[in-house]
Parts: C-alpha cells; structure tokens; sequence
C-alpha cells in the first residue's frame, strides 16, 4: 500500500517552506506567491466523487510525495481512517479506502498523521478517554499493531494531531493538540525525542483553544486552528513564525483569506508548501458537517528576498 512511498520519500525535493516575512537567514528558501481561493478537495481535476460525505471528512495528512492522503470520517457509523491516492500533485484523488484492522477498530480512530517509514500516527478513544495517541508501522505483512505514545504524551483528556520536525541540535520534535471534547481549553505540546510533552510558548499559545498543528519541516512555520479573537467565527485558521528552531514562534496571523465565518480546522502544509488543505463546513460543502478543502500557491522567481507568505 504505502511501501512505494518510500523510494518516492526518498527522491523528494527537500524544499523548505515557511510564512510572514523573516530574516536574512531565509534568502535561499523558496518563495511564493498569495493562496488561491479555497476550494472542496473534490474540484481538483479527476477528484473521485466519494471523497467529501455528507458526514464528518477531515483532519488530514498529506505523504511526503503529496501522492497519498491520509483523513478520518465517520461516513459508516465510526470514526475511521481512509486512505486516498493520486498519480500527480495537480489532479485530484481517488475514491477513498478504509483501512483495516489492526489500525480500524469499533472505537472511534481519527486525526491520522503519516510520517517517515511509513509511520501512521492517530487519535483512538479508550475507554473513558476521548482521545490517546497511537502509532502503527506498514511493513510487508500490512500495519503493526498500533502502540500507545504512553502516559508522558497522553492525558486523561483528548490528544491529537501530531506533527513533527527535526531541530537544529538533531533532535526529533513532535508537536500535538490537547483539548476537551467540547473543543474548549486546547493548547499546543511538544515532545522532543519521545520525552515527557510540555506547551509551547509564543504566539500559537493563547487564553482560546489553539489546536491541531501542522509544521513546515524546516521547524520555522507553524499552522494551527484556533478560537481566539480576530477570527471570523469558530476555528478559524492561523499562521505563526520563527527565524531559528531554538526560539518561541512570534505572534500569529489569521489566514482571514482562508478562514470563514464557519469551522476552520487542522491546515496541513503540505512538504514541498505549494499545497493547504483543511477541514471546513463552509459555504459549498456537502452538508452541516465538515469536508475537506484545499488552497494552493505557486512559487515565484520574481520579488524581493524575503518571504512573504
């Protein structure tokens, strides 16, 4: 299933994204010109027709090659997590497929995060618990049997949606919500190689809920959702950025043009940052229940130095 992935991984273009304008030391990063207009996943050309339900489609994650997503929908009654293909970055994606067990169970799975290795990293209720992390590995005999993050990541209340980057000391770095159930309280954590996980400071902390991160890979630009005031109602979409992996992120901007009056949650970057997708129940989408969008941008040759996102 996801075994080619690999030799694709490894082949990528290891372009380095990152958003606001920041300093000297980012003149040879890749700059880019202004989103486009956000639209349903399900407008890229090709785009199988199953891919937004009238049910819950969203939190996604996007493989390294952009070739394979990752999202949790209940569409069948569960929570699960689907699997969805393309052959080229530009088109849309196939009909979505659910995956087996051991990753499916009869508890709710969501919030999927694909990373190298083929390590699918997920939210599982158990028991009282609305949501622990868990990791499961592809190898040749299909998915391992998922493993708990343990109790230095996990909490009695939800965690969810990892994201991770390597520092500039080499160090492995895992970022991830945890929050209510009722979406109140969230806050960002980080893990630095699999220790205990601690909060962020710096601008994506903030007295709302600020949730669901996803990080260019270079460490420098964090995307989130959060409820915090300036929004235009809801989760809405926020960015926030830093000039060396060793400081707190600078205050955040609302992505006013990618938000809406409706919910707005979990922006993915994708790795090679041309592409955004996220989950919405816009104006446009199938039903009350959110589906997943996408915006795009183009890298420009033409501009000053900095990087504008």
């Amino acid at each position: 299933m996801l075994n080619a992935l690999n030799s694709r991984t490894a082949a990528a273009t290891l372009a380095i994204c990152c958003s606001g304008i920041v300093g000297a030391s980012a003149f040879a990063l890749p700059r880019f010109n202004d989103w486009a207009e956000p639209a349903s996943i399900e407008a890229l050309p090709g785009s199988a027709t199953s891919v937004n339900t009238p049910a819950v489609d969203g939190c996604v994650s996007l493989a390294r090659d952009g070739l394979t997503l990752f999202f949790n929908s209940n569409r069948t009654g569960n929570q699960d997590i689907y699997m969805a293909s393309r052959s080229d970055t530009d088109l849309g994606f196939g009909a979505p497929v659910r995956l087996p067990a051991p990753v499916n169970t009869a508890a709710d799975e969501f919030c999927p995060t694909i990373d190298l290795g083929n390590r699918l990293y997920f939210s599982r209720v158990v028991g009282s618990d609305p949501g622990d992390l868990y990791v499961s590995h592809e190898g040749p005999g299909g998915w391992s049997n998922p493993a708990s993050l343990g109790s230095g990541i996990n909490s009695p209340i939800m965690d969810e949606s990892t994201a991770f980057y390597e520092d500039e000391q080499g160090n492995r770095v895992m970022l991830f919500s945890r929050r209510q159930v009722s979406g109140a309280d969230g806050a960002i954590f980080a893990s630095v190689d699999g220790a205990p996980a601690t909060p962020i400071g710096g601008g994506p902390d903030s007295s709302a809920s600020d949730n669901r991160p996803s990080i260019t890979h270079d460490g420098l630009t964090l995307f989130f959702d959060s409820t915090r005031a300036g929004g235009l109602g809801g989760p809405d979409l926020w960015v926030s950025t830093r000039s060396s992996t060793s400081e707190d992120f600078g205050p955040a901007s609302h992505l006013g043009a990618l938000s809406s009056s409706g919910f707005d949650a979990r922006p993915t970057i994708s790795w090679d940052g041309r592409e955004l997708f996220f989950s919405s129940n816009r104006l446009g989408s199938e039903s009350a229940a959110p589906d997943i969008w996408r915006s795009a941008r183009e890298k420009t040759r033409s501009g000053p130095k900095e990087i504008i996102f």
